[in-house]
């Protein structure tokens, strides 16, 4: 990535004299905005652009050329790079249209570029990408009108975007609320580098504060994992508005776990893991962005709100709430304070009225700020300003201007008017103070804060635990010798290695070791079809509960052979399994998925037989710390059912902590071979009294 944000020396293919056209505006705004370093424009036809010498080919240029533009028609693309191969070029940008965006004859053309370009040793960006910023050295190697301004703001922002327009488009709106930015990189259709390794790159960036993407689909899941850590180590929070949120393409149908975690859960789940903000649009993502550019993290949730207005203050501590923030009461002490510098018909609970009267006070309004902020009992502050025009207007952003630059706690403003108050947004901009025009909006922005600093204050770079050889291999080999499909008792066999808590059963292949075993457990019991060909027993008429004599076990045994037959007629059947009936307790669902970007995850909520219409689930990304296992516990919708509610008793939690722990050594040990894997139900009895898991199906990865 140096190669293409730092070049000394940059060739433009195709340019051209006529700065309207895509080819022309290139050398347009590297000129326009002063390049450092050399520019090269090619193109037989002429021998001078705007004074700069311009060469027939690439070989003919005279200097160092660390960094080639391409737009020109994508059937010349694979040509270009084979001159730029000989010329000794490692590093080029495709702007052009028309590779595999375009159909079958399109992917085929870029297939064409990519072997190519490997076989020149050159790195591409692109195609079908508007290319890239580097702010600090006017590297505008793009031909995006949004760059026809005068002058682009520098800041510690960097966007990495998948696509060009929505990329620019985000640049552009950054710029005009006052966001300096730093780099920006557009990686189109990925034929070489991929949004990962630009979010790398800017992450390691000594110059870049808040990193800001746009994201399709990762398709390099290990850099993305690997740059996601350095940010959340580093400090640096990444602000992703994500979209396209399909199912992963590798899922199992088979299993409840497959159709729980599909893409959009399955990235939400990380982005939680790695302090990933995300942004739901364009707006969101221009305001997070100012929330973090002062770079000012609040200690904890406590909101105190100054406004001009009872109305808007009342609006503000709602949204501040729903943000997870804390509207807390002032204490008389910090109350007296704060009514010394405010009108006597003003409030100073918490939101703070200190109603119009103070647009015509001298430096009362700044000295409440002050003291707001100088308090204990506040972490963070948001300032409504509702009607102040002109001079006033100036006055009031110099005051919370002068407030905000002398505290290290983060102070927003909302200030809902437009351009007559223009002065004293300027003042707000010149002191970094991040200006919102809802209150809305400015309570999202805050909320946003304190989520990023409870992260950063509990982060831990994940950790896998060591690994048991032995055990890792045991299990391998089963997996490898067995179907695609694991059906129940296949399943429990490889998580009896792990110490899973199982009903005890037998394998019946006839009415008479079905009474057998029936005799040896007790009864009531419960008879399952056992096949790795049906996967949802119940639908198949193939589970029986309360079966209480050996009369019910030989009438039962016939009628789960002769459903499943009709159910699936090609199964392959093993028999009926008789299983000890577990006592009364709350169903969940433990569950395990492969996604093909991410990695595994682990999934946890409610079970039984309704687990897809409740979809009352959370998901971690895996490796799994104890912790964050007692933490699903609570977050999911049910919580209450397993803490006690309306007479049942609160169930073994441990228990249930004991199992996701498993499956997290699982994965961790067989992670290479599990697409996914489904117990359900697992029954969670009474505190004291354990879990035991009830049925269970593992799939395979296909090799």
């Amino acid at each position: 990535m140096h190669q293409f944000m730092e070049p000394d020396g940059v060739a433009i293919i195709g340019a051209s004299q006529d700065f309207t056209t895509i080819n022309g505006k290139i050398l347009k705004y590297l000129l326009k905005h002063h390049y450092q370093g050399a520019i090269y424009p090619v193109n037989p036809k002429y021998q001078k652009i705007a004074g700069l010498a311009c060469y027939t080919s690439v070989g003919d240029i005279p200097g160092n050329v660390d960094l080639v533009l391409i737009a020109v028609s994508a059937v010349r693309v694979p040509d270009i790079l084979r001159e730029c191969g000989a010329r000794g070029v490692r590093a080029a940008i495709i702007f052009s249209s028309g590779f595999a965006e375009t159909g079958v004859e399109g992917k085929k053309l870029q297939e064409a570029v990519k072997t190519q370009a490997k076989e020149q040793g050159i790195r591409l960006l692109g195609p079908n990408c508007l290319g890239i910023l580097n702010v600090a050295r006017g590297l505008m190697a793009s031909f995006s009108g949004s760059l026809e301004v005068d002058q682009v703001r520098l800041g510690p922002v960097s966007l990495v975007s998948q696509s060009g327009a929505v990329g620019f488009m985000l640049f552009n709106l950054l710029q005009e609320a006052g966001v300096g930015i730093n780099y920006v990189v557009t990686t189109g259709n990925e034929v070489d580098l991929t949004v990962g390794e630009g979010l790398e790159y800017v992450v390691h960036d000594p110059g870049t504060r808040v990193i800001l993407t746009y994201l399709e689909g990762v398709r390099d899941g290990e850099s993305f994992r690997r740059t996601a850590e350095a940010a959340a180590e580093l400090g640096k929070p990444i602000i992703a508005l994500k979209v396209g949120h399909s199912s992963s393409g590798q899922k199992a149908a088979a299993t409840h776990t497959a159709a729980l975690t599909g893409s959009e859960a399955a990235y939400r789940s990380y982005f939680g893991r790695m302090g990933i903000l995300e942004a739901r649009d364009s707006e969101d993502i221009v305001d997070l962005a100012q929330a973090f550019l002062p770079g000012k993290l609040p200690r904890g949730a406590r909101v105190g709100i100054v406004t001009m207005s009872g109305g808007v203050g009342i609006l503000l501590a709602d949204r501040s709430e729903e943000a997870g923030l804390i509207v807390p009461e002032l204490s008389p002490k910090l109350q007296r304070a704060v009514a010394k510098v405010i009108p006597a018909f003003g409030s100073p609970l918490n939101p703070v009225d200190v109603t119009a009267q103070s647009l015509n006070q001298g430096d009362e309004f700044k000295e409440c700020l002050q003291i707001l902020l100088a308090s204990e009992e506040i972490d963070l502050l948001i300032v409504a300003i509702t009607m102040a025009t002109g001079e006033m207007a100036a006055k009031i952003g110099q005051d919370i201007a002068e407030a905000a630059l002398g505290t290290d706690k983060p102070l927003l403003v909302s200030w809902s008017v437009g351009q007559v108050a223009k002065l004293g947004f300027e003042a707000l901009a010149a002191a970094g103070v991040p200006l919102y025009h809802s209150p809305a909006r400015a309570a999202k922005a805050a909320g946003a804060l304190n989520h990023y600093a409870v992260f950063r204050r509990g982060w831990q770079a994940p950790r896998r635990e060591p690994m048991d050889e032995e055990r890792r291999g045991d299990v391998l080999r089963m997996l490898a010798a067995g179907p695609l499909c694991f059906g129940e008792r296949a399943t429990k066999e490889i998580l009896k290695r792990y110490r899973l808590p199982m009903t005890e059963e037998y394998l019946a292949t006839t009415v008479d070791e079905a009474v057998t075993w029936a005799e040896k457990i007790g009864y009531p019991l419960v008879m399952k079809v056992d096949s790795p060909d049906i996967m949802h027993k119940t639908e198949a008429g193939g589970v029986v509960l309360h079966v209480a004599s050996p009369e019910d076990v030989r009438t039962k045994f016939e009628e789960i052979m002769k459903k499943a037959k009709v159910y699936a007629p090609q199964a392959r059947i093993q028999g009926v399994l008789i299983q000890e009936e577990v006592p009364p307790g709350v169903e969940v669902i433990v569950g395990l998925q492969k996604d093909p970007v991410l990695g595994s995850q682990i999934l946890f909520g409610l079970g039984g037989i309704f687990v897809e219409v409740l979809q009352d689930a959370v998901l971690r990304p895996l490796p799994l710390r104890r912790q964050e296992a007692r933490a699903m516990l609570n977050e999911i919708k049910g919580a209450a059912m397993l803490n006690g509610v309306r007479g049942y008793p609160p169930v073994d939690k441990e228990a249930l902590v004991d199992i996701l722990m498993g499956v997290s050594q699982l994965a961790g040990e067989a992670e290479d071979q599990i697409l996914s894997l489904d117990l359900n139900p697992v029954a969670v009895l009474p505190q004291g009294q354990g879990a035991k898991v009830l049925d269970g199906v593992l799939v395979k990865l296909r090799q």
